[in-house]
């Protein structure tokens, strides 16, 4: 399962975490960022500083939750950062407020610390090649994955938390559902790799929410004489600080060239080049990924300063009063065996970098801006991504910009209105090829010429005031002989007011012409009506005449025929 997901919902195309990422591990598809897993050394960066919280770290409070209910036992390993973590509780709230959640029991991964600081003090004494610290993830995958030759350096020891969650299923049963919580998104994953140890892990965050979620209907059950939870009793409370896997076993002087002490991962990689390349050769390493060691955790839940957390953490670690090993099982192993696991990345020519770079529009050094806007240090690391299919094209700010412009500047030029831009005192101050078409008047037109020599500039200075369009405006510019359709758009953010000129000469020619035809078409529709009325009117004259004699006649018939019937 991935410890780190993206919701492509809240991905909004910004290449933050592509910008943060200290190895590159994040592909872009189509604009939406994408973890690559086997480059992912999962530092927990994009997740705080994705500003959409489009990256969201694996939750298993469900599931604990559910042991909870099931009537498991259910146990926490509490990271020692926890005190500068959780300030609003005092003393032992935060354990009691645990247990209340439904937990048999919580103890701290301290334990486990002073285990490991063990096997490292003995490290120290008997190792022949430089030993790197194994207690961050985050650093043991770095150099997994990019620095193989240097995996024999890692101590083969396990972290605390595996240890701690050795002795708990040791002492317990195996039966024992140990829950780890902290501020690291990488025990996640190292907990899968290591599942007969850990059963689950939530982050210090998840923890918090639960917390303040929870209406603490659990009652805090009583633990047995025999199983009262175990207290660190070396220094192992100093481990989520820069210097204090040292201080746990040793009193280190930062003067020793032999021992270093190096947090934060750009810091860490440094310092794994230089091994590399055979400039150092200490003793010891002690590595932490995030800045400050494991208080500065991207999943701390806790916005306070790192200086007060180490603050916290320090005064705790002193006030616990014991200073000698834990006692624990010598028949449990805690060594761990790490392997290369080197990600092999298709590199390509430089003639295949350049027909890239090409491609968006750099075809000369000066062209490379290493703008950095895409999230690569330089336009060329950027090219490689694109070739490892790790990046896009589109991902090019200064070249999408350029692409944008010169497609507004291909619309404006080949558009058949006139476009003229003015400012507030009716300067001009950039016109397109129409515009100067449209009103040729027998002199060039240029920016800087105030548009009033060439035309009426009422409806503009009126834009320009109001701050209002002007909008299906009809202007007609009798000694241009044109006819126009205006709109005049103000832009106060500016101080321009764009107009855009519609040259519609021909249409009112046209529909001059389609009047005088209508008008024509009347006037021969009333003649012929005229014509076809007064044919009308001769024929019912005729007709008229025609009836009366054609009555008179059949009626001097009809009175002869009487006539003679009657003799």
């Amino acid at each position: 399962m991935k410890s780190i997901t993206t919701l492509k919902v809240n991905c909004k195309d910004c290449h933050r975490c592509v910008r943060s990422c200290p190895v590159k591990a994040i592909g872009i598809d189509k604009g939406q960022a994408r973890v690559v897993e086997n480059r992912c050394i999962v530092c927990g960066r994009c997740v705080t500083e994705c500003p959409q919280k489009a990256k969201q770290v694996e939750n298993q409070v469900a599931e604990i939750k559910a042991k909870i209910a099931s009537g498991y036992k259910v146990l926490m390993s509490l990271a020692p950062s926890f005190i500068g973590s959780f300030p609003e509780y005092k003393g032992k709230e935060l354990f009691q407020a645990i247990k209340s959640l439904g937990f048999y029991d919580v103890e701290e991964t301290a334990i486990g610390a002073e285990i490991v600081s063990s096997h490292y003090s003995r490290m120290l004494e008997e190792s022949q090649e430089p030993v790197i610290s194994a207690c961050c993830p985050v650093v043991v995958n770095v150099i997994k994955t990019y620095y193989p030759d240097l995996v024999k350096n890692i101590a083969p020891v396990v972290s605390p938390m595996i240890a701690h969650g050795k002795v708990i299923k040791h002492r317990s049963g195996n039966d024992t559902y140990v829950v780890f919580a902290g501020p690291c998104v990488a025990k996640i994953g190292e907990a899968e790799k290591d599942a007969d140890s850990i059963d689950a892990v939530i982050t210090f965050e998840q923890l918090r929410q639960w917390l303040q979620e929870s209406d603490r209907h659990y009652a805090v059950k009583d633990t047995a004489p025999q199983q009262v939870a175990l207290e660190p009793q070396g220094r192992g409370r100093y481990f989520p600080i820069s210097g204090g896997i040292l201080k746990s076993f040793m009193d280190h002087d930062e003067t020793d060239t032999e021992i270093i002490t190096v947090d934060g991962i750009e810091n860490c990689m440094e310092t794994f080049d230089a091994l590399g390349k055979g400039e150092i050769s200490p003793r010891f390493i002690e590595a932490l990924a995030c800045s400050g060691g494991c208080i500065g955790g991207p999943v701390s839940g806790n916005q306070q300063c790192r200086a007060a957390k180490r603050r916290e953490v320090i005064n705790y670690a002193k006030n616990s009063g014991r200073d000698s090993e834990q006692d624990y099982d010598k028949t449990l192993s805690f060594a761990r065996i790490h392997e290369a696991k080197p990600v092999a990345f298709p590199m390509p020519t430089e003639a295949e970098i350049a027909d890239i770079l090409r491609q968006t529009g750099k075809t000369a050094a000066a062209d490379e801006k290493n703008c950095g806007a895409c999230g690569y240090n330089s336009c060329r690391d950027k090219a490689i991504a694109v070739y490892q299919g790790l990046a896009e094209n589109d991902m090019c700010v200064p070249y999408m910009r350029s692409k944008a412009e010169s497609f507004a500047n291909i619309i404006v030029t080949n558009s058949l209105n006139a476009i003229i831009v003015v400012d507030n005192r009716m300067i001009i101050q950039d016109f397109n090829p129409a515009a100067q078409a449209m009103f040729d008047w027998g002199r060039e037109m240029t920016t800087g010429m105030n548009l009033g020599e060439i035309m009426d500039c009422a409806h503009f200075v009126y834009a320009a005031k109001s701050g209002n369009k002007v909008v299906g405006k009809r202007v007609e510019y009798v000694h241009y002989g044109l006819v126009t359709e205006q709109m005049i758009i103000p832009v106060p953010k500016h101080d321009v007011i764009i107009a855009i000129i519609t040259n519609v000469t021909d249409q009112e020619k046209k529909l001059k012409e389609l009047e005088l035809m209508k008008l024509e078409t009347i006037k021969k529709a009333t003649q012929v009506i005229d014509k076809q009325m007064h044919v009308a009117q001769e024929i019912a004259g005729l007709l008229g005449e025609t009836t009366a004699e054609t009555k008179s006649a059949l009626l001097e018939v009809i009175w002869l025929l009487k006539g003679k019937e009657e003799a």
